[in-house]
């Protein structure tokens, strides 16, 4: 591991740093997993020692902007046939993938796993696709995450409130499933682009700063 050169992080610089969530650095920080000092405003700063002590402690592998961090997608459906066969064809491709059957098991990985992509059949059981979709995009932690909407019911109505809820894009069941591993593609390099916009901002800024 590259040492950590820069003296003071924020919580969004530790969290890409450690390729993990602000939330979930923020707790780390607050529950005090990881020391971190606050300014008179409330902010958090965490010294550069007692990151890399944290991570070399924690055995995390920091990501730097050089590598490429493999998406994870979550399959939400309630057919099981569905979920084996998209999930096999991007293992296959070197996706991290999850599942889940139900609305309600969506929500929780979500949460638990923050995919960069949710795959989202529109009719399940608890919680229906229409549901999840808005609640994901409301949330500021999970707003951007991509959802490609899935189902077999491809009204017109049925595609405009899915996409009015936040979805990125709707597909009807059966899938061409070569034609859906190129959406998926296509979806996700946009998230990498704007990760790495993001970045660029970020360091112009730093710089700017200084």
């Amino acid at each position: 591991m590259k040492k950590v050169k820069q003296e003071i992080f924020t919580i969004p610089q530790a969290a890409e740093l450690c390729g993990v969530s602000r939330w979930t650095m923020r707790n780390l920080v607050t529950s005090g997993k990881l020391k971190a000092s606050r300014t008179h405003g409330g902010h958090y700063r965490i010294l550069g020692k007692d990151l890399e002590s944290f991570i070399l402690e924690k055995k995390m592998f920091p990501y730097s902007n050089n590598q490429t961090r493999t998406k994870k997608i979550l399959i939400a459906d309630d057919d099981d046939n569905i979920r084996k066969l998209i999930g096999e064809m991007l293992t296959r491709s070197g996706y991290e993938v999850e599942y889940a059957s139900d609305g309600f098991e969506t929500g929780m990985k979500i949460v638990e796993m923050k995919p960069h992509l949710v795959i989202l059949d529109l009719f399940m059981p608890k919680m229906d696709g229409f549901e999840v979709c808005r609640r994901l995009k409301e949330n500021k932690d999970t707003e951007s995450i991509k959802v490609i909407a899935i189902s077999g019911f491809p009204t017109k109505e049925n595609m405009q409130r899915i996409l009015d809820c936040g979805a990125d894009l709707f597909l009807e069941k059966p899938l061409d499933m070569r034609n859906f591993k190129k959406k998926i593609d296509s979806v996700l390099a946009v998230t990498a682009e704007q990760g790495l916009l993001s970045r660029l901002v970020h360091t112009t800024n730093h710089r700017i700063q200084e």
